[in-house]
């Protein structure tokens, strides 16, 4: 068990939390690079953004190698496909969504059959080395299996019909780890998640890019009264992007105004070429004093129409790993 802050591990799992405004440095562009580098025959790579040299570089080796390498991507992701270009790899590679507001937007990558690495960062500069993220290794063939058959999904080219992926529960080192995925025929399976887990709890902690999906709203609604201990911190950019415009219900948005839910100094999205951005980009919910929820999917309506995953982690010593982690973002001098 690592006693380094922006690493949690057990035998077979590795948890990374990256901050640099909380001075948390995971070196999570070293480490995905190194799983990588580790194929021994297959690689299969969900991944919304892909830009990060690095990352490319490793992925180009794993094709030169002569081992099976299979990229899908946001089809509308215009710079991510030119960096494949640039590196050879189009040819490996599946433009999932190339037009429409459906976005293929998770972040894993199934090694071998065996060993998976998921969280929130894309890959990118910014996702790997600015941004609040988090991210994790698990090798355990059953949990990969439930990704690679997602992986599948996604690059059949009947993939904007097919249900999602299922889900079973999967126990590593006394970890209980759940999966599970939406797809673009907008179910509500993984809001009905949230909300169900947030219905008995008194405790949450959230680190989150957005909220604004009406039943996850409403559940926290309750956490408003007495008794109730939470706290959050949330992306304002994310935010103002996710009203629109709009004026928020002050019933259903009262944290934005609630002290106890903090505002990361970060900046709006620069659109220029070659532009990082420092977002608060996690999807997290510390729930109570053993349950984490973390993945790909934000807290909004319009994540349940794309191809998201969310991941339920069940541990006493995950959860306090992840307080710390909040603990540290949430003390961070920038916050509004």
């Amino acid at each position: 068990m690592s006693t380094d802050p922006t690493t949690f591990s057990t035998a077979h799992l590795q948890f990374f939390f990256q901050s640099k405004r909380a001075g948390f440095d995971a070196h999570l562009v070293a480490r995905l690079v190194d799983f990588v580098d580790q194929t021994r025959n297959t690689l299969d790579c969900a991944i919304y953004d892909l830009r990060q040299p690095d990352v490319l570089a490793a992925l180009r080796r794993v094709a030169r190698g002569g081992k099976q390498l299979r990229i899908a991507y946001h089809g509308a992701q215009a710079s991510t496909a030119q960096a494949l270009k640039n590196y050879g790899l189009l040819s490996h590679s599946f433009a999932v969504h190339p037009v429409g507001s459906h976005l293929m937007h998770h972040k894993f990558v199934v090694r071998d059959g065996d060993a998976l690495w998921n969280g929130s960062a894309n890959f990118t500069g910014g996702g790997l080395e600015l941004q609040d993220n988090n991210c994790l290794i698990a090798r355990s063939a059953s949990l990969a299996r439930q990704y690679s058959a997602e992986f599948a999904k996604l690059t059949s080219p009947q993939s904007f019909f097919l249900p999602p992926a299922a889900s079973k529960p999967v126990v590593v080192d006394g970890v209980k780890l759940t999966p599970q995925f939406t797809t673009t025929a907008a179910v509500e399976g993984l809001e009905d998640t949230i909300v169900n887990a947030l219905g008995g709890a008194t405790r949450v902690r959230v680190l989150a890019f957005l909220i604004s999906d009406p039943g996850i709203l409403g559940a926290l609604t309750a956490f408003k009264q007495p008794g109730f201990d939470v706290r959050g911190v949330l992306d304002p950019n994310g935010m103002k992007d996710a009203l629109h415009g709009k004026t928020p219900d002050p019933v259903l948005y009262w944290f934005l105004k609630d002290k106890r839910f903090r505002k990361a100094p970060s900046h709006a999205f620069d659109p220029a070429p070659g532009a990082e951005q420092d977002f608060m980009h996690n999807k997290v919910m510390i729930v109570g004093d053993r349950l984490v929820i973390t993945g790909s999917y934000n807290f909004s309506e319009n994540a349940e129409a794309n191809d998201e995953n969310l991941l339920l982690v069940e541990s006493a010593q995950v959860a306090a790993a992840y307080n710390r982690y909040f603990d540290a973002v949430y003390a961070v001098p920038g916050n509004k």
